[in-house]
């Protein structure tokens, strides 16, 4: 079956994670995969052309920074279509593909401005298409519920990635649907450990906490007395100074002695390495997104983990219990596998 992603593609670890983890996912279901290529074309309006020009140079540009590790990334593990969608232009050469993958990450987040109604896919027949573990991002959606319900009214199989989202797609349409795990949580350890690459530039030798905050960083006080507590340095994924890539990202996630973070993927990878994780609520102006922690303690049955919990310690930091994990992870794997395999047949009987 020649299958085609359509996700983020965005300077962004955990995106770039995810859209890996589902080729691969859907490579192993024999799918012929491409993630439609997002961005601006060589082919469309003059507009879209001059914007593609520019990327080109902005490629070379950036080779040796982490914007740069971030393409080399993609050209070692993205199977991009030559086709190319974006606002301002639709290839014409999608009627080659059988199934259409939308997800995972936060695709229908209206808060983004780079996200439109293209994440929906309206422009291919509906029975072609899947959402995987696709998220809103938000907790509710206040504008436009009209036409996302009509948006969402077109896609058959829908599975959701928190559970604020499947209260949406109920809300809005009338709809139960799954919750399923991020693709990234769909490969194991082992499996990550194929494209992980370990930094050039930092000394890793030592022992360190892994660090990846987005927003404010207003707990760097106590990550910092974490860190001394224990005698570890830190590494900060934030530091500009370093070149970063999501293969890199995910070498220290696995190596870390610690993760104190903000942010979903970091978690994920904590979890699948089996490291101590310090989970600090966001501070910023975006709207909350805490919806996707819900989701993720509450299926794995961690308590103690985020710094708005009353009972959260060093004790419950460093006192997962792996076995539990491990044993959720795999009944939650096994069922979110089912469901994408019986959409997929689905979609192939429907064709």
């Amino acid at each position: 079956m020649n299958s085609a992603i359509m996700t983020i593609q965005s300077i962004n670890y955990g995106n770039r994670l995810q859209n890996y983890a589902l080729q691969t996912v859907l490579s192993g279901l024999n799918n012929n995969v491409e993630s439609l290529r997002r961005g601006y074309s060589f082919n469309g309006p003059l507009k879209s052309r001059l914007r593609a020009v520019k990327h080109q140079f902005g490629r070379v540009k950036h080779r040796n920074d982490s914007i740069g590790a971030f393409d080399r990334f993609d050209r070692e593990n993205i199977i991009f279509s030559s086709s190319t969608v974006s606002k301002e232009y639709v290839s014409n050469d999608l009627s080659k593909y059988d199934l259409f993958v939308i997800g995972s990450d936060q695709v229908w987040n209206p808060d983004f401005d780079f996200n439109s109604e293209l994440e929906y896919l309206p422009m291919v027949p509906n029975h072609k298409k899947i959402a995987y573990a696709a998220s809103f991002g938000i907790s509710e959606i206040t504008v436009n519920r009209c036409r996302t319900a009509e948006l969402l009214n077109d896609i058959p199989f829908i599975s959701v990635r928190e559970y604020a989202g499947a209260q949406i797609v109920k809300d809005l349409t009338g709809r139960d649907v799954p919750v399923v795990l991020d693709p990234t949580m769909l490969l194991t350890a082992s499996d990550w450990s194929k494209v992980a690459k370990k930094p050039k530039e930092i000394n890793c030798d030592a022992p360190f906490v892994f660090k990846y905050v987005l927003g404010n960083d207003v707990n760097e006080a106590k990550i910092q007395k974490l860190a001394d507590y224990h005698g570890l340095a830190i590494v900060d994924v934030m530091d500009e100074s370093l070149v970063l890539g999501p293969a890199e990202f995910v070498w220290l996630a696995a190596h870390g002695e610690l993760v104190c973070t903000d942010s979903f993927h970091a978690s994920v990878f904590a979890l699948l390495h089996h490291k101590p994780l310090a989970i600090f609520e966001r501070v910023s102006s975006d709207a909350d997104m805490s919806s996707r922690f819900d989701a993720l303690c509450t299926s794995f049955g961690l308590v103690g983990h985020r710094s708005s919990e009353d009972i959260f310690s060093e004790g419950t930091i460093f006192g997962t219990d792996w076995d539990d994990f491990e044993s959720r992870l795999t009944l939650l794997r096994e069922d979110s596998l089912n469901w994408l395999k019986n959409s997929m047949s689905k979609v192939e009987t429907r064709g």
